[in-house]
């Protein structure tokens, strides 16, 4: 404290002159105004903080022991101006009740304004604008203070506001900003008088209820992007409907089209030799390829078809090897040229044209391979569809019907956990369920292999062997055991009856019960298969379902289409714009009523093209990055595809060890599960941004250690439960727990 800085004390000083007046008025004044604050708008604790930077309070009481702290120097000047502020709010009432017929007579409002000592005067202006049905009504208003106004008649006080210069000034704005605006827009569509009078039209209707410029101008630019979003919509759904016209979807495969194609369509249950008959076609071509639902399926064709002498290469959207000399390819529908002009191609699996995510790569495949003869395997519930589109085509179809080499039959009665056995397949329909089942069963002394869609292919390969061999004795797997694995499984047991799909929780389907339970009763091993439930479920319920017919698959079921990449920079040269997302929306509202095909739903690559267009990146590099095999929903893959967007606008290489850790011995299953999925998608970067992603050697063998433990963490946690380790028992209550039972045993 200076020692011109009178003391202060942790109590309000006493007031000068404003004895009787309201504390409140007194404080909503002072802090309004310039060079006094209180302690929390200085951003202190304690008067004695205000008095060591050498501000001392004003003389005034004020509520709850507030205070309003000013410099030293200047305490008696802004004491006054508070009083004779405070004076002039206290007789303000007074006044807007005086003024208010006065100012009425001449056109003007006069209200309260936020600040206790002041007024607002307000005029209604008509301003009429060329081509508007209607003028609009406008306030344009300033604030006085109450002293300004005070002591006037009537005349003086109207001649006062009419004359104010801010208020003339305010009345010409809101004029001319408005005239000048509307001008400016209407020589944004000079070219088009159609398009001028849609956008007055909008422009009125969007803003007619308005009282003030400001807000008219703000809407104003809202409709007019509004609008030209919509005329490049409306321009884009044109051009879709016209150049691409998906109503003749076929027609955009011309080399397909160009050829005389043959289907043949292989239908049968699982485990009726579909692929073998495939396959050898396959391999007397002299060119082909397989177009497999599952990357570890078009591994295992290709590891197949090179083990038989035949060279064959793979590719995926995540793993590319070229074998020198192959003339077959094995790759994931998705991945299908429709450019390479083939002797046979096999498509397995076409019933997943009924699939609501992936459906549109089977339309594509079916439609547009361009090969001689299209070998088509599937369930028996997808015939009344192909035969329908082999009419629509025009092209010949031969139907080869397949019988099960084994019977199957179900187990009439629910099994209970010490009823599962060597060779069982346990069916789960989550990565956590798979886990908790495997407890369960390592809690029975048996030891387990687990197969879930999150697992790499070789680790999924590796777990499959594990349990061909032996070394596991019963495997527990999701759905993603009806695809691509042909173990020796006698009996399949499904633990639930029903599965989240993504979007609910519902029972199986029909061609799910039918494809899984097929798994059961490998021919050549087993001379009957059998299914059933365990732990929970009813028999009878999963008769019903296995016999059900899939809702999902009928003769009149469209095709599911997206476009592609060539669509999209079509439409985008078209309409002139560089966003994703307008291009995404125009394919979204394509007319493809009377035809055989529907829009699969683009909510996902919609997502994408949300958060790319957010990035600073060349329109080439986000539509490239817009197909990328990532899902944003998946927090590993939201976070690379960050990380490969920021290196790109950084335009800074990033290497494999600055996203996947270099230490994996430390981690769990779930951590080896997510530097798997990352190695996948650097993988995918390094052959679309060679440059900015260099270590593509390095990931492909980080992928592979990256496998190779996470099959050890497997087979180690197994190995333990099957030597007699139990530490986790499940408590009484639990799944796999001892059950009390009472009366006899059930047969």
């Amino acid at each position: 404290m200076t020692p011109d800085t009178p003391p202060v004390s942790d109590t309000p000083a006493s007031d000068t002159g404003t004895h009787g007046w309201d504390p409140d008025l007194l404080l909503a004044v002072a802090t309004t105004e310039e060079g006094c604050a209180t302690l929390a708008q200085l951003g202190l604790v304690r008067p004695r903080q205000a008095a060591a930077m050498g501000l001392v309070p004003l003389p005034l009481v004020l509520p709850d022991k507030e205070q309003v702290w000013v410099e030293a120097a200047r305490q008696e000047e802004l004491l006054a101006i508070v009083q004779r502020r405070a004076a002039e709010a206290v007789a303000r009432p007074a006044l807007l009740t005086s003024a208010r017929p006065l100012l009425r007579e001449g056109g003007y409002e006069i209200t309260p304004a936020v600040v206790p000592d002041r007024v607002r005067v307000s005029q209604r202006l008509e301003v009429r604008l060329p081509s508007f049905p209607h003028p609009y009504r406008l306030n344009v208003d300033r604030t006085f203070s109450v002293g300004e106004l005070s002591g006037l008649d009537g005349d003086a006080l109207v001649n006062l506001v009419g004359t104010d210069g801010k208020l003339q000034g305010r009345r010409r704005d809101a004029e001319s900003s408005l005239a000048r605006r509307l001008a400016e827009i209407e020589a944004e569509v000079a070219s088009d008088a159609e398009a001028q009078a849609e956008i007055r039209d909008r422009l009125w209707r969007g803003t007619h209820h308005l009282t003030d410029a400001p807000s008219v101008l703000r809407r104003w630019e809202r409709e007019v992007a509004a609008w030209a979003q919509d005329r490049i919509h409306a321009r884009g759904r044109s051009f879709v409907d016209s150049h691409f016209d998906l109503k003749r979807y076929e027609d955009l495969f011309p080399q397909a089209r160009s050829m005389p194609r043959r289907l043949v369509l292989v239908v049968g249950p699982t485990n009726s030799g579909k692929t073998h008959r495939a396959m050898q076609a396959l391999k007397d071509a002299r060119s082909g390829a397989y177009l497999a639902p599952l990357r570890l399926l078009a591994l295992e064709i290709m590891d197949r078809l090179n083990k038989e002498g035949v060279a064959a290469s793979l590719v995926t959207g995540e793993e590319e090897i070229r074998v020198p000399g192959a003339r077959i390819t094995a790759s994931t529908v998705e991945m299908l040229d429709p450019e390479n002009r083939l002797e046979v191609a096999v498509i397995d699996e076409v019933q997943m044209l009924a699939d609501p995510e992936r459906g549109w790569a089977w339309s594509a495949a079916l439609v547009g391979v361009p090969a001689e003869t299209v070998y088509l395997l599937g369930s028996p519930d997808i015939r009344p569809v192909i035969e329908r589109m082999a009419e629509y085509l025009g092209e010949p179809l031969e139907v080869v019907e397949l019988e099960r080499k084994t019977p199957l039959k179900l187990i009439d009665r629910r099994l209970e956990w010490s009823d599962v056995q060597a060779g069982d397949a346990l069916i789960a329909f989550s990565r956590r369920e798979v886990h908790s089942v495997r407890e369960t069963i390592r809690a029975k002394g048996l030891s387990a292999a687990v197969i879930y869609g999150a697992l790499a292919p070789e680790v999924r390969r590796r777990e499959a062997e594990r349990f061909t061999t032996g070394e596991a004795d019963v495997v527990v797997a999701t759905d993603a055991i009806g695809m691509g694995l042909n173990l020796p499984v006698r009996r399949v047991l499904f633990t639930n009856l029903e599965k989240f799909d993504g979007h609910e929780v519902r029972p199986l389907k029909g061609s799910e019960v039918r494809q899984i339970a097929g798994r059961a009763g490998r021919y050549g091993k087993f001379e009957v298969g059998e299914y059933g439930v365990v732990g929970r479920g009813s028999p009878n319920a999963l008769r019903h379902m296995y016999k059900a017919a899939d809702e999902a698959v009928h003769a009149g079921m469209a095709l599911t289409l997206r476009p592609t990449r060539t669509m999209l920079e079509r439409l985008a040269t078209y309409i002139d714009t560089d966003r994703l997302v307008p291009l995404v929306d125009c394919f979204a509202a394509a007319d493809t009523r009377g035809s055989p095909y529907a829009l699969a739903n683009l909510t996902p690559v919609r997502k994408m093209a949300v958060a790319l267009d957010a990035r600073r990146l060349d329109f080439a590099r986000r539509l490239t990055l817009l197909f990328m095999p990532a899902d944003l929903d998946r927090e590993t893959d939201a976070d690379l595809v960050y990380g490969i967007c920021r290196a790109l606008e950084r335009d800074q290489p990033l290497l494999l060890d600055n996203v996947a850790g270099k230490r994996i011995d430390s981690l769990d299953d779930l951590g080896l599960e997510a530097q798997s999925r990352i190695c996948d998608l650097y993988y995918w970067a390094t052959r679309k941004f060679s440059a900015m992603f260099p270590d593509r050697e390095a990931v492909t063998e980080r992928r592979a250690a990256v496998a190779e433990r996470l099959a050890q963490v497997l087979a180690l946690r197994s190995r333990a439960r099957a030597a007699g380790e139990n530490p986790n028992k499940p408590k009484p209550g639990f799944r796999g727990a001892a059950r009390k039972r009472y009366g006899p045993k059930r047969k």
